[in-house]
């Protein structure tokens, strides 16, 4: 007994010996935990510093929340700064001839002489200019947003056309080969979105979403568009985020990220790989057009998964800012598939929207 009580004895002053040491042990990766938040921290706050001087505008339209976002936006951000450096010795070689089957130039506009036009406008006018700039582009979007009769829409929107604030083109669908009106800005339209708002027309369609609460940004875009499409029988659905290799495709202008791949089967039986994209409405428009031209050149179309009706219409609307800003001599008809992600289901079934670009002149 003597024995067997000497030898627990023993063996409780170990086990104290041991809580003392993991005691130890515990605080010191309690106080490396605090340095390492703190670093992070301070980190964090830099990264936010350099966004905010460097790329104001992507940082104001995406809005990071975490470290995550911020190491995208400056990815991006430099991404774009490298692809103009790169376009930069091509334009000064002479390339800049051929800038009709480019993007159009921004055209300077005078603050005062638009707000001088403005003023010339009356209260419905300048409404319904307001609800273009805000996303709502055609006819019966503005009929229903601001109450007017469809005639009464139309008249006011081709007037403002007349005058200059915003440009048209037709988009046609399966449904409709007739096609239908879409107005978005034209270089004066976007003057008149920062006196009238006070911020870039490329702004305000995600604040529209967020006032309606219809706004998701694109990790929460992502992910649920990838339960979705799995629940509509797509085996093989990857995000960016498991595997940004199996998203990524070259174009004349470098490399495009999509958000998701899906494998899909089509009518030959082949298994083939879909790019979609994921489009929250915060993104930059040079953003945007240098997505839609890496498309175009690589695919003929898009395939883009929204929030919500309304981003579905504002997406539409971008894909024709971008497409009038294209002067090809030639013209030409660019496809995008757009869906609201509570109705995404089959690929196939997503609404086809063709945007008729004319020739310039």
């Amino acid at each position: 007994m003597i024995w067997r009580r000497k030898d627990l004895e023993a063996r409780l002053e170990e086990l104290e010996a041991l809580v003392v040491q993991q005691r130890e042990l515990l605080e010191k990766l309690r106080e490396e935990n605090r340095e390492l938040k703190e670093v992070l921290a301070d980190a964090e706050r830099r990264l936010h510093s350099l966004a905010k001087i460097f790329f104001p505008t992507l940082y104001a339209g995406r809005r990071p929340e975490n470290l995550g976002d911020l190491v995208s936006l400056l990815a991006d951000g430099l991404d774009e700064w490298r692809t103009r450096l790169a376009e930069a010795p091509r334009a000064e070689g002479g390339v800049a001839e051929a800038s009709a089957t480019k993007v159009e130039a921004s055209v300077k506009v005078d603050p005062q002489r638009i707000r001088a036009r403005l003023n010339r406008l009356d209260e419905e006018e300048r409404r319904v200019l307001g609800a273009v700039l805000k996303g709502y582009c055609t006819v019966r979007a503005v009929s229903k947003e601001l109450g007017l009769g469809l005639v009464k829409a139309g008249k006011l929107l081709a007037g403002l056309q007349r005058s200059g604030f915003l440009d048209v083109l037709r988009v046609k669908t399966p449904r409709d080969s007739r096609g239908f009106d879409v107005y978005f800005p034209s270089p004066h339209g976007e003057a008149a979105a920062e006196v009238l708002f006070g911020k870039p027309w490329g702004l305000l369609h995600s604040e529209e979403l967020k006032e309606k609460k219809l706004y998701m940004d694109n990790e929460q875009l992502i992910k649920e568009a990838e339960i979705r499409l799995k629940h509509a029988g797509y085996e093989k659905v990857i995000t960016e985020f498991q595997d940004p290799g199996e998203c990524t495709f070259r174009f004349s202008g470098g490399s495009h990220r999509a958000d998701l791949a899906v494998y899909a089967i089509d009518t030959s039986g082949r298994e083939v790989k879909v790019l979609v994209e994921c489009e929250s409405m915060s993104n930059p428009l040079y953003q945007v057009e240098k997505m839609l031209d890496a498309y175009r050149e690589a695919f003929g179309k898009i395939y883009v998964v929204v929030s919500s009706g309304l981003a579905k219409m504002m997406m539409v609307q971008r894909v024709c800012y971008w497409a009038w800003r294209r002067r090809e001599p030639e013209g030409f008809a660019f496809e995008a598939r757009v869906e609201a992600i509570d109705r995404l289901t089959r690929l196939g079934y997503m609404p086809r929207y063709v945007v008729v670009r004319p020739p310039a002149r």
